[in-house]
């Protein structure tokens, strides 16, 4: 379990990054669109991954069958680390998606500027070499901030929020061992064999 303390490192780098992207300006047009990125992207990046990997620590659940069974809680820790792991997966691809999206609109920007700036020299049409920038800019932010909010989906923070309810929302039923008579009580939606925990007998509810 995360401990508040855990929390306070990359707060802070998450609320400098905002500060300084706020903070951060020129009376230059283009340096007024990109210092802000400049000097707050080292801190939202470094602030969401340290999130991301302390939050988003699961713990690996296997099927330890003992004579093909498993308990009710081993199948129920098995599923939930089976989600969580199909959660980060999807925020893990995005992540990787927006880094090499990133890395193209960057190489493909560069040396079509290259291009243009070479052709500007023959001619004087410098909004067409402003317009092309901005084009791939809007394209690279895009990436930026996909990049920051896959590291939502890796870092779950809806996670807590279940583990707060999850007990008071779960409906379980009782069953009948039909070894001893004992009731126990199973998750409602649980369909594989459950071990009475009086008299050891195994059986499917």
């Amino acid at each position: 379990m995360v401990e508040t303390k855990d929390f306070i490192l990359p707060s802070v780098l998450i609320v400098v990054g905002f500060v300084a992207f706020m903070a951060t300006g020129s009376d230059v047009i283009f340096l007024d669109e990109v210092l802000p990125y400049v000097f707050s992207a080292p801190f939202f990046i470094s602030g969401c991954l340290i999130l991301a990997i302390r939050l988003g620590a699961v713990q690996s659940s296997s099927l330890s069958l003992s004579k093909g069974l498993m308990s009710t809680e081993q199948y129920l820790e098995y599923k939930e680390a089976e989600k969580a792991q199909t959660q980060q997966g999807i925020g893990l691809t995005i992540m990787l998606v927006s880094v090499i999206a990133a890395g193209a609109v960057f190489a493909i920007g560069a040396v079509t500027l290259l291009f243009l700036a070479a052709f500007s020299a023959f001619s004087s049409d410098s909004d067409g070499i402003e317009s092309v920038f901005y084009f791939f800019w809007n394209l690279l932010k895009i990436c930026f901030w996909t990049y920051v909010g896959s590291h939502v989906l890796i870092a779950r923070p809806w996670q807590y929020l279940d583990q707060a309810d999850g007990e008071k929302t779960e409906e379980k039923r009782l069953v009948e061992c039909p070894g001893c008579s004992a009731s126990i009580r199973v998750p409602a939606t649980y369909k594989g064999r459950a071990k009475c925990p009086s008299c050891g007998e195994e059986f499917k509810p």
